[in-house]
């Protein structure tokens, strides 16, 4: 099987035959196969007996998979008798690496969300319909060959770190304090993790769920602003930190910036407490119908022609809350007093400098009811940017 795509420009509904032409580039992708080879889906489920007459009778009436010129045959087996040669794939448990994404329907289904065209999606600024997420597969195949973390496999969702007080820097240089525990992470590991970076062996970016390590600064309890110290630092991982992670991380004990940043201090660290996120950083995870900014959010986009800063702040939120957080839609999103500019918004040289500055906001998210967090959004929210506390 080979991945592929063909690009067409699709009429819209407004597309006449005459005049001026109503069209949208599309991206056709696909996959070639042999064209007699099989496949099989299965569920794991009991289903009655009239379901099952109803799914034969759709089976019977699919006269192409995807594409109209796939034309395949499908019926309703009961059981594959032979798997020889067929290889497996599975939805990837929460600590096992991903070989692939699917996007697939949310539950419940919504007749609004499936009838989304190509541009409807376009003008909303979405990569993907509403109703949709992306689901990681992996090759069953591959989940059984043991790597070197695999050997051993204690899993956290979080590492906390204290700061050792003299001295300690501010707030505003989160992204710069992110930035230095991620590469100290790294190093300390020593070989590729998909986890600790953020990327596939490939070296490409991880698209999708937002999964890898975060890497957080955290003023006191009742502090905060840019002027506030950095008191603890925060390793987050929805996908969880194997063994050889957690090593790799209990053993940073300084995080130095050199001439690469002007006033930061070289910082002590040590390791304060590791388990489930509600452990180790109970203030960042509520549960609460209202979270306000503790680090600027920063979009990942920017704004489209006509569209004010406050409605781009709104839609972008709503859109990685929903798309790629699995977020309800919230009920307002504002922007609140606070002076951004304050904050680094940009990464270590030589990855950026200054001019790679971005714009951001302080902003205040409501919620029709009360949700768990941590909750960190929009650009560089992996080094320390776009973090939200709940209020109340």
């Amino acid at each position: 099987m080979k991945p592929a795509h063909l690009r067409h420009y699709m009429p819209q509904i407004a597309h006449r035959s005459v005049g001026k032409r109503s069209t949208t580039l599309t991206f056709d992708t696909f996959a070639v196969m042999n064209p007699s080879a099989s496949i099989f889906i299965e569920w794991d489920a009991d289903v009655a007996p009239s379901a099952l007459k109803a799914l034969d009778e759709m089976a019977l009436g699919i006269p192409y998979l995807g594409r109209s010129e796939s034309i395949c045959n499908v019926a309703l087996v009961h059981q594959v008798e032979d798997r020889a040669g067929y290889v497996p794939w599975r939805p990837a448990a929460k600590d096992d690496p991903p070989d692939a994404e699917i996007l697939c329907a949310q539950q419940p289904l919504e007749l609004s969300d499936l009838m989304q065209s190509p541009d409807v999606v376009r003008r909303n600024r979405r990569l993907f319909p509403t109703g949709s997420r992306l689901v990681p597969y992996r090759r069953i195949d591959s989940a059984t060959v043991p790597t070197t973390a695999d050997d051993w496999r204690p899993t956290h969702a979080a590492v906390r770190f204290a700061v050792h007080p003299r001295p300690r820097p501010t707030l505003a240089n989160a992204v710069v304090a992110g930035e230095l525990l991620r590469r100290a992470s790294l190093s300390k590991h020593g070989t590729p993790s998909e986890t600790l970076s953020g990327k596939r062996p490939s070296g490409e970016r991880q698209l999708g769920r937002h999964e890898h390590a975060h890497y957080i600064s955290l003023p006191g309890q009742d502090r905060g602003g840019p002027s506030s110290p950095i008191e603890s630092l925060l390793v987050w991982a929805p996908s969880r930190l194997n063994g050889d992670e957690f090593a790799a991380l209990a053993q940073i004990d300084w995080l130095r910036a050199g001439r690469a940043v002007s006033g930061f201090p070289d910082i002590a660290i040590a390791v304060q407490g590791f388990g489930d996120v509600d452990d180790v950083a109970r203030e960042l995870v509520g549960p609460s119908s209202v979270w306000a900014s503790c680090t600027p959010f920063a979009p990942g986009r920017h704004p489209a022609k006509r569209t004010t800063w406050p409605d781009h702040i709104a839609t972008e939120i709503e859109r990685e809350l929903t798309t790629y957080r699995d977020y309800p839609v919230p009920v307002s999103v504002e922007v609140i007093d606070g002076d951004a500019r304050r904050y680094r918004r940009y990464r270590l040289p030589p990855k950026e400098r200054l001019a790679n500055s971005r714009y951001a906001s302080m902003v205040e998210i409501r919620f029709a009811h009360a949700v768990r967090g941590p909750i960190a959004l929009g650009s560089l929210s992996h080094f320390g940017l776009g973090l939200f506390k709940p209020v109340g």
